[in-house]
């Protein structure tokens, strides 16, 4: 209870953490907070602390896949707000985790669509990856759809929903997919990612990622070595 918000904000990311999937003991707490703040979302102060109680409840309710409490967060995305929109969307993610909830995943495709926030893009996309975790084929549909986007933070998404999604299952199809990625995007940040996101999926056979980047690693691009240090990073 200090006199900085982003002190009180980082505070309540921070109990979050600590009762990681322990929602029961703090979850009713960190609701009265978005609904106390929530109400003036303008008020820059608030707007910080919602940002912070958002992502507490993301990391301590993590997969509970309460409907109720994804639809409080919604509110506080609806609201556009470039602060606390990008922790309400990430937090989304969180809740719903490997839920591969179709209500769910369309309505963040679609608000992606029409928010003018790079910062609620991107967590949306790595929210709907995130709820899309371990589903493997079932999430195959939005993985096109974000590959297909003209925007660059979407097909980000797609390859870390591909990363999630095959995670651990060395799946020919994603690593060829996320191969495709690496070498054609136009943007070096989804190249990057692309890369990095091999690490998940071979994250049970660890030995053959070397093998797979080493081309990569000596790539001219620096992006596309960030992403096979990480991939490398991930994996073993």
């Amino acid at each position: 209870n200090t006199s900085n918000a982003h002190t009180n904000g980082g505070s309540l990311f921070g109990l979050g953490l600590v009762f990681a999937g322990q929602h029961s003991q703090i979850l009713s707490y960190l609701r009265d907070i978005i609904e106390s703040n929530s109400a003036s979302v303008e008020n820059k102060d608030n707007d910080i602390i919602l940002h912070g109680a958002c992502l507490g409840i993301g990391a301590s309710a993590m997969g509970l896949a309460d409907l109720d409490l994804y639809n409080e967060l919604n509110v506080i995305l609806y609201a556009d707000s470039a602060i606390s929109g990008q922790a309400a969307a990430l937090a989304m993610g969180l809740v719903m985790l490997g839920t591969c909830n179709e209500e769910a995943l369309n309505d963040m495709f679609t608000y992606a669509q029409e928010t003018q926030h790079e910062t609620i893009i991107r967590s949306l996309a790595i929210g709907m990856a995130l709820i899309c975790f371990g589903k493997e084929n079932k999430a195959d549909s939005y993985i096109t759809k974000m590959l297909d986007s003209k925007s660059s933070i979407l097909r980000y998404g797609a390859c870390f929903t591909i990363g999630l999604a095959y995670c651990g299952t060395s799946n020919k199809s994603a690593i060829k997919k996320l191969l495709h990625v690496a070498v054609s995007d136009s943007s070096d940040s989804v190249r990057r990612v692309a890369v990095m996101c091999l690490g998940f999926v071979l994250l049970r056979e660890f030995n053959k990622v070397p093998t797979v980047v080493e081309l990569l690693s000596q790539s001219h691009n620096p992006h596309v070595r960030y992403g096979s240090a990480m991939a490398l990073g991930i994996s073993c």
